[in-house]
């Protein structure tokens, strides 16, 4: 199971920055996957290492570029069916014998995305500012 994380609007503002220039596409493409990487990097530092020396689920945690629309931030996967159940919790097993506190927000992913939101937003603004002042465009009018 891979969870998935995507921002809403980001194909809107793609149209709306089609008029610009190419620069404007890259530099969103830029924004993305750095704030991506920011996410993604602090979620494995929240995810606790195994007691295996090899397949960590933090190993799952990988950022997706999605050239045009955007990247996101995915954990889990065919190797990793567990990493739902460790980040929010639930009940698995025979029997739904094993417990683990669900959380609605889960412990890793969403929490890692929380504590950067404001430096991501911060920062993509910025740079969209930027791309438009490259493709000759004064957004502050």
């Amino acid at each position: 199971m891979a969870i998935r994380v995507d921002v809403d609007g980001i194909p809107h503002v793609e149209a709306c920055l089609a008029a610009l220039s190419a620069a404007a596409d890259r530099e969103l493409d830029d924004s993305c996957t750095d704030a991506a990487q920011a996410v993604a990097t602090r979620t494995r530092t929240l995810i606790p290492i195994g007691p295996v020396a090899m397949g960590h689920a933090r190993s799952s945690v990988e950022v997706e570029n999605r050239k045009g629309t955007g990247a996101a931030v995915t954990e889990g996967g065919p190797r990793f069916p567990y990493m739902g159940w460790l980040d929010f919790g639930g009940r698995v097993g025979r029997r739904h014998s094993v417990s683990r506190q669900w959380i609605k927000g889960g412990r890793y992913l969403f929490r890692a995305y929380a504590a950067h939101k404001p430096e991501i937003e911060l920062g993509m603004h910025a740079n969209l500012r930027e791309a438009c002042r490259e493709s000759g465009w004064d957004p502050r009018g």
